[in-house]
């Protein structure tokens, strides 16, 4: 799981979304988030540490669903 991002694209609203999974040194998973506007620098980012696996992909799995309901396209990976 660790070292996987995810991309998703609003193209109506020309918005992204990017999501980074990394592991840490003390066996957590750290979630890096990004978002923003593809024509402008307004965006935001925040990072989350998770202690297991489990919950990282429960989160990851939320992610995606919350993206496709509000209309992203998950670009990366495909």
């Amino acid at each position: 799981m660790s070292n996987q991002i995810y991309e998703w694209l609003n193209l109506e609203k020309a918005r992204f979304y990017k999501l980074k999974v990394q592991a840490d040194e003390q066996n957590g998973i750290i979630l890096s988030y990004l978002w923003g506007g593809c024509n402008s620098n307004r965006g935001g980012k925040k990072s989350l540490c998770v202690p297991t696996h489990e919950e990282a992909r429960k989160l990851i799995d939320k992610m995606k669903k919350r993206r496709k309901s509000r209309g992203y396209s998950l670009i990366h990976p495909s």
